[in-house]
């Protein structure tokens, strides 16, 4: 077996249909990732026969600082290794073991896929920090569309027939220039409010020409008055749909019209045979987001960040230093340090 660093792969797209993998691994949303962070994705492969048997894409930001490594980066997306081959597995693991030790590494992260098993990064990977994280995760199980409805708790069910009730509706929206820069606006005030990290000003556009809509993805709008006072982004992938991005006008909350495009976008998803609807990361703390989702049925799915790296230096730097060089990066948990 040949195990090996490369930066082109035109096996990719093939490789990942026999092989268990999310959204974030897909070539599509690796070109995405390449439009936004300017820099190129990287693959250690392993081979064998002349077939490629494992892969794990990753990033890697270089400055005077050091070097920072993930698999992958932008808002914890999904990372690591792609084999259904232990050995090449172990392999890759090794070799990233390797490369973090010969480079400058001040951190090198691997972000795991939640539906895998842990067991490959907890013995080969030299971590020397790790940090649980959570999704939730609803799984359809070929359920029909009463049934869903019937698992909802009633606080759901409420919300969606008030905004029923009160006349919303939803469109599958053409994005266009006014459509996402409204999206965009009203996403930054919902996420500034809880002084969290936007997206870069530059996402939609760059959505638009990496992705295909109604294919890889939709934005629902909910509409009242002529008006939109919700939308969602929901991205496609194999037997996923990724509930990626809400954003609602605050003033209409009381509409509900977030639960009504969350169930459409559920509708449609089982339409397209689906099996699961992934809420994405919830963090501890955040009681009232686990509930929401909690809510729909979703199922609680346990996953780590792996971290390699020089914690000493880390430190020295500062989180404010490390922030500017390392945007879109996950270099530490920048809560731990002692400066």
């Amino acid at each position: 077996m040949k195990v090996e660093l490369e930066s082109c792969l035109n096996e990719y797209d093939e490789f990942l249909k026999n092989n268990i993998c999310t959204f974030y691994q897909s070539r599509k949303y690796l070109n995405f990732l390449e439009k936004i962070l300017k820099i190129k994705t990287e693959f250690i492969t392993a081979i064998e026969n002349r077939k490629m048997i494992g892969v794990m894409p990753f990033f890697r930001k270089k400055t005077n600082l050091g070097t920072v490594v993930n698999s992958l980066p932008f808002f914890g997306s999904y990372g690591g290794v792609i084999s259904d081959q232990k050995e090449a597995r172990k392999n890759i693991i090794d070799f990233l073991n390797e490369y973090n030790k010969e480079n400058d590494v001040l951190s090198s992260v691997i972000i795991e896929n939640p539906f895998e098993s842990s067991e490959i990064y907890e013995k080969y990977y030299e971590f020397n920090e790790k940090e649980r994280r959570m999704i939730q995760c609803l799984k359809f199980n070929n359920i029909s569309k009463d049934e869903l409805w019937n698992n909802f708790e009633q606080r759901v069910r409420r919300s969606i027939r008030k905004a029923e009730k009160n006349l919303v509706s939803v469109e599958y929206s053409v994005p266009d220039n006014k459509l996402l820069d409204d999206f965009y606006k009203t996403h930054v005030a919902n996420i500034s409010s809880k002084n969290g990290a936007t997206k870069p000003k530059g996402f939609f556009k760059i959505l638009k020409d990496s992705f295909i809509v109604g294919k890889d993805y939709d934005i629902l709008s909910a509409i009242h008055d002529s008006e939109p006072i919700a939308y969602l982004l929901v991205f496609y992938f194999k037997s996923f749909t990724e509930y990626y991005m809400p954003a609602y006008s605050v003033d209409k909350s009381d509409l509900q019209g977030t639960s009504l495009l969350i169930w459409e976008s559920m509708k449609k998803s089982l339409a397209n045979n689906m099996k699961y609807y992934n809420f994405g990361g919830t963090h501890m703390e955040q009681k009232s987001l686990y509930n929401f989702k909690k809510g729909w049925g979703t199922g609680d799915f346990y996953y780590n960040y792996y971290v390699y790296g020089n914690f000493s230096k880390i430190n020295e730097l500062g989180e404010n230093l490390l922030k500017e060089n390392f945007k879109n990066f996950y270099v530490y948990n920048y809560g731990k340090l002692s400066n």
